[in-house]
């Protein structure tokens, strides 16, 4: 830990976003070009602060890309007294290249935290003197009491940092998930940079549109996945009326006309939907949603949901499929039902007038040709209005990651890139599928067929 930066009076924080692309500058991830979604959990981060009377400023380098010598030039020109980074597994590598180059320009304390920060002993490496293990809404009016002299590095629940004794890195006393999420502040967001941030495969959304969690955590368990160890097993919810009142601000201060629920499940509580469907219609809200479901959500109640669903401006809805083969469900602790349940699901949610979106990862334990043609075959059963099929990647500390590759799927990573690829085009040009989801574009959001036309042209490009 540095000495010098303590007893320092923290007036602004800023907070980096970096891009997913293995380039740090002028290059950015495919879903990054048409899925520009808001940074929320900084947005977090910002209002707790601004309870505190401390600015903050979120600095996304897929808005606007900066090299370690510009974002250094940006931190001291907007005076920040204390930057932290947002780190997850696929950023890793650049995020520890920008702390080490940071760390020589600017004469700030460098923090971290996000779904990456299991790897604290890098970060701290790389020039980070604390990463939050957790979540970091208290911790990080934690860390600018430490900073500010009123409270030790000690007093800091679920943090890691260097220990100046030692050298080590040391690790302090496990923080306790936030029970009560109604306490937090909503999120401060930026009225200028939220014009900008649109997911363009979720083409019913219009511009302004907001992301908005309604629950944290993940009642499942899924094998390539964190979720459910970074959430500590647990999922909570916001009662309806608190993400009611977050979206009445947003309503009347960003004159928002969308809501992207960004929750790993979301409303697995009949309950709560109930009582958020009213809400919503008793707010007579003209704006439209979107949010995510698993395919044995609501299960008995699914016509029911769908339908209060639709009613109150639910307009898509998206189902983490993964496959459509009942041993890789298994292997990665997921229900075979989920195949039959997944296919009553889409067909109500279209019947209902909600677009569907479907998601496939190619290259789980068990996958072969054979499988995977099984998942195309479902689609083209069911023609979900948006398909999304892409290779595995396995991230860090999932349960797969335990795995040697060889032991989860001998098909090529290029293969199994090549394949999702071509199936996708093979998908998207059937005259039936090409028809429903033009109509639906025009239908719900006309000025999204050049977008899509310019996701095509990228992805035949990059095809060639």
């Amino acid at each position: 830990m540095n000495n010098k930066n303590i007893n320092k009076k923290i007036k602004r924080v800023g907070f980096v976003y970096l891009s997913l692309a293995s380039s740090a500058v002028k290059r950015r991830a495919f879903e990054e070009k048409f899925m520009l979604r808001p940074r929320l959990g900084l947005e977090y981060l910002c209002a707790a602060l601004k309870k505190r009377g401390i600015g903050s400023r979120i600095y996304d380098q897929v808005l606007g890309d900066f090299s370690p010598e510009l974002l250094a030039n940006l931190l001291e020109k907007d005076s920040v007294d204390l930057a932290g980074f947002y780190i997850v597994s696929k950023n890793l590598a650049v995020a520890k290249s920008f702390i080490s180059k940071l760390k020589e320009k600017a004469a700030i304390p460098l923090i971290a935290g996000g779904p990456g920060s299991r790897h604290y002993s890098e970060l701290i490496a790389s020039g980070c003197e604390m990463v939050c293990l957790g979540e970091g809404d208290i911790v990080i009016t934690d860390i600018v009491d430490f900073y500010e002299g009123r409270k030790s590095v000690n007093e800091i629940n679920g943090i890691a940092y260097n220990d100046a004794e030692d050298g080590k890195v040391a690790l302090t006393a496990e923080r306790p998930l936030i029970e009560e999420l109604d306490r937090l502040p909503f999120p401060l967001r930026d009225p200028k940079a939220i014009k900008k941030y649109c997911d363009y495969f979720a083409y019913p959304l219009k511009q302004p549109y907001i992301s908005v969690l309604a629950s944290r955590g993940c009642l499942h368990n899924c094998a390539f996945c964190t979720s459910h160890s970074f959430w500590k097993g647990k999922y909570r919810q916001r009662s309806p009326e608190n993400v009611i009142e977050e979206i009445r601000q947003a309503v009347s201060e960003l004159r928002i006309r969308s809501v992207q629920f960004i929750d790993d499940i979301f409303a697995v509580n009949m309950n709560w939907l109930t009582e958020f469907c009213q809400a919503i219609k008793r707010e007579k809200f003209s704006l439209n949603w979107m949010c995510t479901l698993h395919p044995l959500t609501f299960g008995k109640d699914r016509d029911r949901a769908f339908l209060m669903m639709k009613e109150c401006g639910c307009n898509i809805v998206s189902f983490g499929a993964q496959s459509a083969d009942c041993g890789i469900l298994k292997r990665i602790n997921r229900d075979p039902r989920e195949i039959e349940e997944l296919k009553k699901a889409v067909r109500k949610a279209k019947s209902s007038g909600m677009t569907t979106c479907l998601n496939y990862i190619f290259g789980l334990p068990g996958e072969t040709a054979e499988t995977i043609k099984k998942d195309f075959t479902f689609c083209l059963e069911v023609k979900p209005h948006i398909l999304d099929m892409h290779p595995l990647e396995i991230i860090p500390f999932s349960k797969l990651s335990e795995y040697k590759e060889e032991d989860i799927c001998l098909m090529d990573k290029k293969e199994l890139a090549r394949v999702s690829a071509g199936y996708m085009v093979n998908y998207y040009i059937r005259p039936q599928v090409a028809f429903q989801l033009l109509s639906d574009i025009v239908r719900k959001n006309p000025r999204r067929i050049y977008t899509f036309g310019k996701m095509a042209f990228y992805c035949l490009r990059n095809l060639s």
